[in-house]
């Protein structure tokens, strides 16, 4: 029971750490990206799926360990004992439930490491390279080479 009280509460600081680091995390690749001027949404994305699915796994937990625990008690204060609930079909269902959302939550993490998030901007051939501009001068090639380009080409 003190297991299953302790994982409860360990699993509902996990959540919390989670979303705070996922949002942090965020925020600095954002900045970053902007910084960089490169699109960073399906780095965004994947986060904010990994956090989502991060939370559901442990919030799945603690419901799990905190329903366990509440059994337990229950139990021993009909029977005075919890030998006989370890060999009963309750015990079988919550190992079953606890080592299911652990084969989930890795199939998920897979999956979303796996999957392409791609950005509809740079599909759609937006987003980046050459800017035109308010400060008189030409848009500088993306590759970025200036030694093919005189001086007089790009100032205007």
């Amino acid at each position: 029971m003190i297991n299953s009280v302790t994982l409860g509460i360990v699993s509902m600081v996990c959540v919390a750490e989670i979303t705070i680091f996922g949002h942090r995390f965020r925020t600095v690749l954002k900045t970053l990206g902007d910084i960089n001027q490169v699109p960073t949404d399906s780095q965004v994305k994947r986060i904010v799926w990994i956090t989502i699915t991060g939370n559901l796994f442990f919030v799945t937990r603690a419901v799990l360990e905190t329903t366990y625990a509440i059994r337990l008690i229950i139990y021993y204060k009909a029977n005075g004992t919890v030998d006989e609930i370890f060999s009963h079909g309750v015990w079988d269902t919550f190992l079953l439930l606890k080592h299911y959302s652990e084969l989930a939550i890795l199939a998920l993490m897979l999956y979303i490491l796996q999957s392409r998030f791609t950005n509809s901007a740079a599909i759609n051939g937006g987003g980046g390279g050459e800017t035109s501009g308010g400060g008189g001068y030409q848009s500088v090639p993306e590759t970025g080479d200036l030694d093919d380009e005189t001086p007089s080409k790009l100032a205007v």
